[in-house]
């Protein structure tokens, strides 16, 4: 398993946050996603052979917020 913090764009509210994981959550190789609003970040857990950050970043996309590795 691997952990990997995303810089989320474009969240203005705590509900925001829950879609992000939930959605992610649901997604194959995704253990866990925890959100945190208030820091704007995202940490996923997941397994590598299964999903990619890529990946993930896209399904983030999708939900029409902005995503990138934190440094």
């Amino acid at each position: 398993m691997r952990t990997v913090t995303f810089t989320i764009g474009k969240m203005d509210c705590a509900s925001c946050a829950f879609a992000i994981d939930g959605d992610l959550e649901d997604t194959a190789g995704i253990s866990e996603s925890k959100t945190n609003y208030v820091k704007q970040q995202t940490t996923v857990t997941f397994d590598p052979k299964k999903i990619t950050p890529e990946k993930i970043i896209a399904i983030i996309k999708t939900l029409e917020y902005d995503a990138v590795i934190a440094e």
